[in-house]
């Protein structure tokens, strides 16, 4: 599986429009939000609308 260039995108403040923020300019909330659970499922290999689990058993204090 190919890996994400994460090279591409920069940081950059509120008054700086990035040319990555053009395709998002007119979309509400709800639809970056979708977008942002497709990307992440593509970054992390998991089927979109079925996260996984998280392992909780690694911040147990029991002993």
């Amino acid at each position: 599986m190919p890996k994400l260039d994460r090279t591409y995108s920069t940081s950059s403040n509120l008054f700086e429009q990035k040319e990555e923020v053009v395709h998002y300019l007119g979309m509400s909330k709800v639809e970056i939000a979708k977008v942002f659970a497709y990307l992440n499922s593509v970054s992390y290999n998991y089927a979109l609308g079925y996260p996984p689990k998280m392992d909780k058993a690694a911040f147990s204090m029991r002993k």
